[in-house]
This record gives structure tokens, C-alpha cells and sequence, in this order.
């Protein structure tokens, strides 16, 4: 098991850094901490990363891969994050920054933490599919660029609001055939690494939201097939793809366990299953970290 990761910061020490001046009477009282856990992640991880405060704050920004988002207060003091390490990330230190605000977005204090990631070297799979499903030409092309475009819209949302209170739950029963990070190559050809784990399961099995949210995306792609998008809020979404059927439509607002459909094999699949992903502000983050999320939940 890993340790979780503690670092604590006093404004009286690090003020002449970080060019921020405090009242002399006040600056040896104030001490924050930042933790997470755990300190060593890896690519695909889901962080939690939490501050304590001791004064009151209007609020808490972080800064990470070129996106500022802000840190949602749990109870007196605290303020949590969900960070998402994705999963093309090489360097061996991932930085968060932070800034805390006093009224009037006057930033009190600058703050860092550096994830420690890990190098994984990832299992690899060869697939075999008609070329035309691999090597994409003509009219085939244009249409998945369009998807393409689709679907990173919805996966662009950043909804501050977090729409869930309860544990994420596995989407649909089956056996895991497919792992996330797994290197795919395809007709011989290296291709981009497996972005959400594979249920396999009948056709026909029902397909459950992970967790509560709004449907921003429900429609057929040439190579996902059928799929589906929620956004769960806090800039978290999941996808749900090569499903057999779609039940719900876009804006729609869903429960845990709400069926979205149904497995299926269209698209560019091998067999009937369920492709689960998940993306945390863009990152490809591993969605079986989803279940295992330890915060408070509000």
C-alpha cells in the first residue's frame, strides 16, 4: 500500500518565494496542508487532492495541464479536488498549482504539489478487423472525423456543478476482457493505447449509468457504434460505446443504475461488450478507480 502524501506550508517560510506579504502577527499562525493519496500514481490515475485551511477562504483554484478549476469546499476548512493523471503521461512529476483567494479574489497563497507517476509498461493485444475499419479513406474518413468532432465536444463540457452524492458502480455485468492502458495493435499496425476497460457480456445485457448525471451525447458512431455520454459534473464524464441499443437522449438526466441501453457489438468491435471510459477535465483516466474513489461524499 502506498502512503498518502502530506506537505505542509507555512507563509511565514515560503512568503519571500512566492512574493506574497502577511501581517507579522498572523504569518507564523498560518499553516496549510495539502494531502492526497496515494503519493505515487499512475498513468490513468484518479487523485484526490485536498487542502486545510486554517482562515476562512472565498475560495481555491488549481491549475493543472493548461486548466484552472476550482476546489470544492467539504467542511470547515477543507477544500477537495479530483485530478486526473492521464494516460499518454511520460514525465516522471506531475504538478498541481494552487491558489487560495480571500474576498475580493486577493490570493492569499500559492501552493504546489508534485505527483510522483510511475512508468507502467502496459500489456499489449493484437485485433484483426476489415481494412476498411483500419486503414480510413474517402467518404468512411469524413465521417469519422465528424464523430470525432461530436465526441470531443462532449467530452469538453465542464460542468462545476457535481450532480452525484453517491459511489460509482460498475455499469454493466461481465467479465472484463479488456483492461485500461492496453496497448492495441491493429491489422499489424501499433494504434493508440485503450482508453476505458471492455465488459464482455450477451447482447441484450442492460447497461446501467455509473453514477448520476446529464446524457450529452447519445447517438451512433462509425466506430464506437452506439454510444453514450454522461457528465457527472466536476468536469467527470463517462462513455459508454458498442452498445446494441440506446434508451435515453441527450439533456436527459439519469440516475445510478438508470439502464442507457443495451450490449451490443456494433461499431468496430470483435464481439458483443461493453467499452466503459472515463475522462476527468480530458484526461483518460482509469474508470474501475471510479468504484474506489475515498473522499467525502457531500
Amino acid at each position: 500500500m502506498t502512503a498518502r502524501k502530506v506537505s505542509v506550508f507555512a507563509p511565514a517560510l515560503f512568503a519571500a518565494v512566492i512574493g506574497l506579504a502577511f501581517p507579522s502577527s498572523a504569518a507564523g499562525a498560518l499553516t496549510f496542508r495539502l494531502t492526497w493519496d496515494p503519493s505515487i500514481v499512475r498513468p490513468g490515475a484518479i487523485v484526490p487532492m485536498m487542502i486545510q485551511s486554517p482562515v476562512s477562504l472565498a475560495g481555491v483554484e488549481a491549475a493543472a495541464s493548461g486548466e484552472r478549476f476550482p476546489l470544492i469546499r467539504t467542511s470547515a476548512g477543507k477544500y477537495i479536488a479530483l485530478v486526473g493523471v492521464d494516460l499518454g503521461m511520460d514525465d516522471p512529476v506531475y504538478r498541481v498549482e494552487f491558489s487560495l483567494h480571500m474576498k475580493g479574489r486577493t490570493t492569499l497563497y500559492r501552493m504546489e504539489g508534485d505527483l510522483k507517476v510511475q512508468s507502467v509498461e502496459f500489456d499489449s493485444q493484437t485485433l484483426s478487423f476489415p481494412t476498411g475499419m483500419v486503414d480510413l479513406t474517402g467518404g468512411i474518413l469524413k465521417r469519422v472525423r465528424r464523430d470525432s468532432g461530436r465526441l470531443r465536444s462532449a467530452l469538453a463540457r465542464r460542468t462545476g456543478e457535481r450532480y452525484w452524492k453517491k459511489p460509482f458502480v460498475m455499469p454493466a455485468n461481465g467479465r472484463i476482457s479488456t483492461r485500461f492502458g492496453v496497448r492495441r495493435i491493429l491489422n499489424g499496425k501499433p494504434r493508440s493505447p485503450h482508453s476505458g476497460i471492455d465488459i464482455a457480456a450477451p447482447v441484450g445485457t442492460p447497461i446501467a449509468a455509473a453514477n448520476r448525471g446529464e446524457v450529452v451525447l447519445a447517438a451512433p458512431l462509425l466506430l464506437s457504434g452506439n454510444t453514450v455520454v454522461v457528465d457527472h459534473g466536476w468536469g467527470l464524464l463517462t462513455v459508454y460505446a458498442h452498445m446494441n441499443s440506446i434508451s435515453v437522449r441527450e439533456h436527459q438526466l439519469v440516475d445510478r443504475g438508470d439502464t442507457l441501453g443495451r450490449v451490443g457489438a456494433t461499431g468496430r468491435a470483435t464481439g458483443p461488450h461493453l467499452h466503459f471510459g472515463a475522462f476527468l477535465r480530458g484526461a483518460k483516466v482509469d474508470p474501475e478507480q471510479l468504484l474506489d474513489l475515498h473522499f467525502p461524499l457531500l
